[in-house]
């Protein structure tokens, strides 16, 4: 299993070409192009790199009649194309935290800690070997006079299961799971966990979230124990918010005693949690629920504790602390298809709030939803 798990995934392959032509007043040119002619689909972007393989930026490749891009170093640095894999995925690595992972598209977010940045800074160990190679042969070409030299990634695409490999060899690394981005619809492989989209940098606990209750709303219309539904439901928002915190104290400069206070936080208690967001990030998880449904979020997650630990029956913390009058200590605690419904309901509108709160901090990139959604 784990060898189909973590298997190689072979190249794209392709025949890369780089002409150096002089010029009739004496300055030498140089053109590159990509030909593709396997039976498998592929995507290209390019670098911008300078000897002896340092990638310095991401090349804009326009269509017919754009601009040229100079990149960052006008004459002095080249582009060098990065070809997908076979599966069209692309893999990345972060300079930050090494994660690695793979996408449809060129990376500007690391999955795993957030790090934005253009797709030149998440070439993984194997493209920067790769385009080493690039760059001795282009340099090859520059003092051999005019003329071709090519880069024959189909003999890279047959080599992945040969012992030799060829100079300009590499692969990539199949992980466990694929995930859809809910908001570009970007395609991510990673091993674990899908933290943060590696194309628009949104987080998508919220999705995970979103499907977990809907699953919740099915068992309350078609099962009796909605007890457990209630429990289950707040279960979801108090990890939830586990997560959007962590995430808020590793990325956002804040006194030590308020990270310990954060730290040493439990989320099961509702009014605690809204009153450290707000006083914290700004963040207000009420924001747009009335006192009533708030008061009503108050006593579910304290009927919570009691569903998980108590066998559904009500104690004296619990009379005391949520002022229920409608049970006594010891009578066990019932819940309505309408009370389990409205509780997951104000839980969604909650977590909704915090992961909007949350982005408003470390926006996405709504450029590139917009451009993805449209296409």
């Amino acid at each position: 299993m784990k060898q189909k798990e973590f298997r190689q995934i072979g190249h794209s392959g392709g025949r890369i070409t780089i002409e150096m032509v002089t010029q009739p007043d004496g300055r030498r040119s140089y053109s590159q192009t990509y030909q593709h002619n396997r039976p498998v689909g592929c995507g290209i972007f390019a670098v911008y790199v300078i000897p002896p393989g340092i990638p310095i930026g991401t090349a804009f490749l326009g269509g017919i009649g754009s601009p040229i891009d100079p990149g960052p170093a006008p004459g002095r640095n080249f582009t060098a194309f990065i070809v997908s894999d076979s599966e069209m995925m692309y893999g990345a690595q972060c300079p930050e935290c090494h994660a690695y992972w793979r996408s449809k598209s060129p990376s500007y977010f690391c999955v795993s800690c957030g790090l934005k940045g253009q797709p030149h800074l998440f070439l993984t160990e194997a493209h920067t070997a790769y385009i080493e190679q690039y760059c001795a042969l282009f340099e090859q070409a520059v003092t051999a006079g005019d003329g071709k030299r090519v880069i024959d990634l189909d003999a890279v695409a047959d080599a992945v299961n040969s012992i030799e490999k060829p100079p300009f060899y590499y692969a990539e690394e199949s992980q466990q799971n694929k995930f859809l981005c809910s908001e570009c619809n970007c395609v991510v492989d990673i091993l674990g966990k899908f933290g943060y989209c590696s194309l628009c940098g949104t987080r998508n606990d919220f999705q995970e979230l979103t499907r977990t209750i809907e699953e919740i709303r099915k068992r309350i219309n078609t099962e009796d124990a909605r007890e457990a539904c209630v429990r289950d439901a707040v279960a979801a928002f108090d990890s939830f918010v586990g997560q959007y915190v962590q995430e808020l104290v590793r990325r956002v400069p804040m006194t030590k005693s308020r990270i310990n206070r954060l730290e040493g936080s439990r989320f099961h208690n509702v009014d605690r949690v809204q009153g450290e967001l707000k006083s914290i990030f700004d963040i207000d998880v009420f924001d747009g629920i009335d006192a009533k449904n708030q008061k009503f979020a108050t006593l579910m997650f304290l009927r919570r504790h009691v569903y998980e630990h108590n066998g559904g029956e009500a104690d004296a913390e619990y009379l005391s602390q949520s002022g229920d009058t409608s049970v006594r200590l010891k009578q066990s605690l019932h819940e309505t298809q309408e009370s389990a419904h409205q509780t997951v309901g104000i839980v969604m509108r909650m977590a909704k709030n915090l992961h909007d709160g949350f982005h408003e901090i470390f926006p996405p990139d709504e450029k590139i939803i917009k451009e993805h959604k449209r296409t």
